[in-house]
């Protein structure tokens, strides 16, 4: 996907002006791109489309992977996982409302979080509007649907998660007012439309993806998040047939060395255990990826780490983070450090990440993708799924073959309780600073106790974030999650 935005980066600019545009005349100028014109060749949706990828990096999901990344503030740094290491100011007061547990209403990350998604569904929302009016190739039809359609399942399977009830809006809406009366659907709905898409799009989807079109979504993908939705919904059955189906598929394996998975020298070809990940590319303006340089220890030169400007301090690992890794995992060299070595060549201990490490980038501008679905989380899934309904035994080679990788011994012969704290365990240390932490620990229902014992002062409203206040202003119809 690295040619691939570059080719069509303008087409975010049409997408993301033209589609919320009302239609203020009645007759387009010919040489006009508008809403009402746009949306007709296959062309034109591919460029939609490629558009409404862009808008992963928005930052209210993943930015461009940097310290404005909502998703990692709100998933990692109000886990055991990670802290903000930077110095605490009216700039970042936000950022330590979620590290410290006293999230306001006015929060900025929440409400990017609300608004980036919700951006996202809008501009789906009028792809598929407009494709059953189009004429061009029925397949590539069927195909962007299916693109268009997974990308919304994200959308929303973020936001339930996020703040359980949510506005359901599924057709586009070209009045700026238009959501201003819509009230929240009962979160088992938004779950109803999010299996509905993602079962339209792994029908719709192709099997393969040539490496020009890196980034771009497979029927796997389809089947991978759909067989997390389902494991998220505790339908078990269900969710161990799709995570088998991608296993069973042959597609992937972990045959790439750990540390490889996250390197931007890896090829798309030869990375056999990412399934989906947000493309970046130095040398675009707004394409290269900050996370590696926001990463770095805060205010610390980033000569001293290979690349320029200075470390925000961003997901700084916790000691029990640190701890966490047994003896000989090979991950956690791969995944953190605990210090460095400053100018004058002494060792300064502070840790911090290095899965997205490179070597040479400009400060905001590197070429580290960012994972959002791998072969690693399925083979776990697939595994917490067995051992849920039972099937202990059956679950353990799937846990051991992410073992295996990490360079660890196998774990046989546990009990259900204990194989499930195994899967918790591997999964922490497995997928440490893409995301998940906080999403398994609220699935499990173990996000309280596990935090608390940790002495961190968190409660059970926490299990969702507050409805931005900015939102509730607008519409009085929204109302608040208990306990904000």
């Amino acid at each position: 996907m690295k040619t691939f935005i570059s080719k069509y980066i303008l087409a975010i600019f049409f997408v993301a002006f033209f589609s919320s545009c009302e239609d203020f005349l009645n007759e387009v100028p010919q040489t006009a791109r508008s809403a009402e014109n746009f949306y007709k060749t296959g062309a034109d949706f591919n460029n939609a489309i490629i558009g409404a990828y862009a808008n992963f990096k928005h930052p209210g999901l993943y930015g461009n992977g940097g310290t404005n990344a909502s998703m990692l503030w709100l998933t990692e740094v109000v886990s055991d996982n990670s802290t903000h290491g930077a110095t605490k100011a009216v700039s970042n007061l936000s950022q330590f409302e979620l590290d410290e547990f006293n999230i306001s209403l006015s929060n900025t990350v929440t409400t990017s979080a609300w608004t980036g998604h919700y951006i996202g569904i809008g501009r789906v929302n009028t792809i598929l509007d407009k494709l059953p009016a189009a004429a061009f190739d029925e397949a590539l039809k069927a195909r962007y649907e299916g693109e268009a359609r997974f990308l919304r399942a994200y959308n929303y399977f973020n936001l339930v998660r996020l703040f359980g009830d949510v506005q359901l809006i599924d057709k586009g809406i070209d009045n700026p007012y238009g959501a201003n009366d819509i009230t929240r659907t009962d979160a088992s709905v938004i779950y109803d439309l999010i299996i509905n898409d993602l079962t339209i799009a792994e029908n719709n989807l192709p099997a393969t993806i040539p490496a020009v079109e890196a980034g771009r979504t497979s029927k796997w993908a389809a089947k991978a998040l759909l067989g997390k939705v389902y494991l998220t919904r505790n339908q078990l059955d269900l969710a161990a047939q799709k995570l088998n189906e991608v296993i069973t598929s042959g597609q992937f394996n972990l045959s790439t060395p750990y540390a490889a998975t996250f390197s931007p020298a890896t090829s798309y070809t030869n990375n056999k255990d990412v399934i989906l990940a947000v493309q970046y590319k130095t040398g675009l303006v707004g394409q290269g990826s900050a996370l590696w340089s926001d990463l770095t220890p805060w205010g610390v030169q980033n000569t001293l780490f290979g690349t320029t400007g200075s470390g925000g301090g961003f997901m700084q690992p916790t000691a029990d983070m640190e701890n966490a890794y047994e003896p000989g995992d090979l991950r956690k060299e791969a995944s953190m450090q605990t210090a460095y070595k400053a100018a004058n060549g002494s060792t300064v201990n502070v840790r911090h990440v290095v899965k997205y490490k490179q070597e040479g980038p400009q400060a905001g501008d590197a070429d580290t993708d960012f994972p959002l679905l791998r072969y690693a989380d399925v083979l776990l899934m697939y595994a917490e799924a067995l051992n849920n309904q039972g099937q202990t035994s059956a679950a353990e080679p799937f846990l051991n073959q992410v073992r295996a990788r990490a360079g660890l011994p196998e774990k046989t012969g546990l009990s259900q309780a204990d194989f499930s704290l195994a899967v918790e365990q591997e999964r922490r240390v497995e997928l440490a600073f893409e995301g998940h932490r906080w999403f398994d620990l609220l699935r499990t229902g173990r996000y309280v106790e596990v935090m608390k014992n940790k002495g961190y002062p968190v409660q059970e409203f926490h299990y969702l974030y507050p409805i931005p206040q900015r939102e509730t202003d607008l519409n009085s119809q929204l109302t608040q999650n208990p306990g904000y």
